[in-house]
């Protein structure tokens, strides 16, 4: 009787089989270091630019002490790293 193997079956499975020059480490992108596995934003598509947009202007009608949101993207491939925020100075509201 063959000796059977309990394997789970999850992402790393079905991409070594897809691809058998798979590496196991995590892939980053050489120009930003993201995880290209990771699903992001992008600001070079017409419809994610929109919704970077629209973040930025809920989080300024939201909080009121962020004078302004800067969308953090990579010069090269467009993805989205970050959101820099400034904030209000808050010594000016006290009395």
């Amino acid at each position: 009787m063959p000796e059977v193997i309990n394997k789970p079956l999850d992402r790393q499975y079905f991409k070594k089989k897809a691809n058998p020059k798979y590496k196991k480490d995590t892939q980053l992108t050489e120009c930003c270091n993201q995880n290209v596995d990771m699903v992001i934003l992008n600001k070079n598509n017409k419809e994610e630019w929109e919704l970077i947009e629209d973040y930025c202007e809920r989080s300024l009608q939201t909080y009121s002490n962020t004078e302004s949101i800067t969308p953090i993207c990579c010069a090269v491939c467009g993805r989205l790293v970050e959101y820099s925020s400034t904030l209000k100075d808050s010594k000016v509201n006290y009395k």
